[in-house]
């Protein structure tokens, strides 16, 4: 199996919240965030997916919160945007901008501080490698 992994950041605020109510106060991160897709076999180039592909569509994510605050965002509406949710939120959204080549990402990790990271994957039985 060969895995292939696109590191980026971005800068953005949030506030976690329970129930609807505020939890801590506004604050912002240097998220890192890394895509990772797998796949055992290679395509023609002999690369299991292009770098420039995991770029431009963790940008394209990336962008909807640089310099933003994530809580206000309509997809987080109705949700706390801790980092696992965020996680989540960039495996669904990098996978859909990715079309059919989305189907073998297989986690995303972000990290709102050194040390300090959340990771989400699908079930197995959602993974087509």
């Amino acid at each position: 199996m060969f895995e292939v992994a696109y590191e980026t950041t971005f800068r953005a605020t949030h506030v976690l919240h329970r129930d609807g109510q505020p939890v801590e106060p506004q604050h912002g991160h240097d998220w890192r965030v890394e895509v990772v897709v797998a796949g055992e076999s290679l395509d023609g180039l002999g690369v299991v997916v292009d770098f420039a592909r995991l770029q431009e569509a963790a940008g394209e994510v990336c962008r909807r919160f640089h310099s933003g605050d994530i809580t206000a965002h309509p997809d987080f509406a109705g949700q706390s945007p801790s980092a696992e949710a965020v996680a989540r939120y960039f495996f669904d959204e990098v996978r859909r901008a990715m079309g059919p080549e989305g189907e073998r990402l297989v986690r995303v990790r972000v990290w709102e501080a050194p040390g300090c990271s959340a990771t989400y994957s699908p079930p197995r039985a959602a993974l087509r490698c």
